[in-house]
């Protein structure tokens, strides 16, 4: 949470605010085949004041202190040698990017089995601390239906206690970077049913999507869940 202590930091946070406004955003899209896997691409994109002051030394090394992750680092390079593709997958490639006024970063991933990939994804190292929003996943086959139940939570941050005037400056801070960008997910398949996101006329398609302030708001009393039954053939 922000702390704003004097004039001079406040003058800072507001120019702050002003050069990285609209920083940050994901879209994450799955694509469902008839044998059960799919195509998911997963796309970060900065904006471009965002993208060049994370190349900054000292900005850079604040960052890896607090144990905020660098998800541009490794984008476009391979998949390293001799470390083994998570369970699930067949392939993990990333491209660099440009979208609008974003700087993206794009994972596509090819998913043999998404039940096997959701558990890997479940062994995976979180971020350190309370940086980023933890996440529960659930993804199970249907009984006797071609098809896969999905349940995915994403968790309010729980950081230290603060006074209500720095809760309130912290937020203001956070809408202000965070205008008009979202947290967007998709899901296609042959067909979706029990969702609680936006289905297309042909129930083919199901979207959610959450301004991205309302993600990381430490002050948000509840989970944002996700719920669809995803049948595939």
């Amino acid at each position: 949470m922000v702390r704003l202590r004097t004039g001079a930091s406040i003058i800072a946070a507001m120019v702050l605010t002003l050069s990285l406004a609209g920083c940050f955003e994901i879209t994450k899209d799955a694509a469902f085949r008839e044998d059960g896997g799919a195509r998911v691409e997963i796309e970060m994109g900065l904006s471009a004041a965002f993208a060049t002051l994370l190349k900054n030394p000292v900005f850079a090394k604040q960052m890896a202190q607090e144990g905020a992750p660098d998800l541009f680092a490794d984008c476009g390079k391979p998949w390293p040698a001799g470390k083994p593709i998570p369970a699930g997958m067949r392939s993990v490639e990333s491209r660099r990017g440009k979208r609008a006024d974003l700087e993206t970063c794009t994972f596509v991933i090819d998913v043999s089995d998404p039940v096997a990939a959701a558990v890997s994804s479940k062994e995976m190292p979180p971020p350190a601390g309370d940086k980023m929003p933890t996440h529960s996943l659930s993804l199970v086959r249907l009984a006797g239906r071609p098809g896969y139940r999905l349940r995915f939570a994403v968790n309010p941050l729980r950081p230290p206690r603060a006074r209500q005037d720095s809760r309130n400056a912290g937020k203001a801070v956070l809408d202000a970077l965070f205008a008009n960008r979202h947290l967007t997910l998709s899901i296609s398949a042959r067909r979706i049913e029990n969702t609680n996101g936006e289905l297309t006329p042909d129930g083919r398609r199901v979207t959610w999507r959450f301004p991205i302030a309302s993600v990381i708001d430490p002050g948000r009393p509840a989970p944002l869940t996700f719920e669809a039954d995803v049948i595939y053939k």
